[in-house]
């Protein structure tokens, strides 16, 4: 379906109202390429269509890096959206800068789901530096004691070696 000739009024509707989450998909996509800036920050903040974040995201890192790494650290600080979301947005801001990344993350102050703690542990394999800012170690170690048991044991290899990397 070729969607370039549509208003953004009639992607919205087609957004809306079909079922068809490939149309849907689609019509996302398009309205993503062709939004500013600002709008695609809007289109994030509102996490009104929570799977297209990442998309938008992504694009406002192609386009506005520091704009788009700001924006994806608020989700991240502030605990915006749920955990998947917030795995998508680390991959993205962790891939720009990963020690400031690292870093802004002391200011979080909510534990984390499970997803989130998976994929920064995934990333910490390939982190360049041994020094690790305390106030995100135990944000770290409370948000994997909050893990149902059956998640903590499935992290528990990960865990383990995040751990000896850091002496926790």
């Amino acid at each position: 379906m070729d969607l370039k000739n549509y208003t953004n009024a009639r992607l919205y509707q087609i957004i809306e109202e079909t079922e068809d989450l490939v149309k849907m998909g689609e019509a996302f996509k398009e309205l993503i390429k062709r939004s500013s800036d600002d709008e695609l920050v809007e289109i994030i903040d509102d996490m009104v269509y929570i799977d297209e974040v990442p998309y938008a995201l992504n694009e406002l890192m192609k386009r506005s890096s520091s704009k788009a790494f700001d924006t994806g650290m608020d989700i991240l600080i502030n605990d915006k959206g749920d955990h998947f979301l917030q795995a998508c947005v680390w991959d993205t801001c962790y891939d720009f800068d990963d020690a400031q990344t690292v870093t802004l993350m002391n200011q979080r102050e909510t534990t984390m789901g499970y997803s989130l703690i998976e994929t920064i542990l995934l990333s910490m394999y390939n982190y360049q530096t041994n020094s690790f800012p305390t106030a995100f170690q135990k944000l770290i170690i409370d948000s994997y004691n909050n893990m149902p048991e059956e998640k903590k044991a499935e992290f528990s290899d990960m865990f383990d070696d995040f751990s000896k990397k850091y002496q926790l």
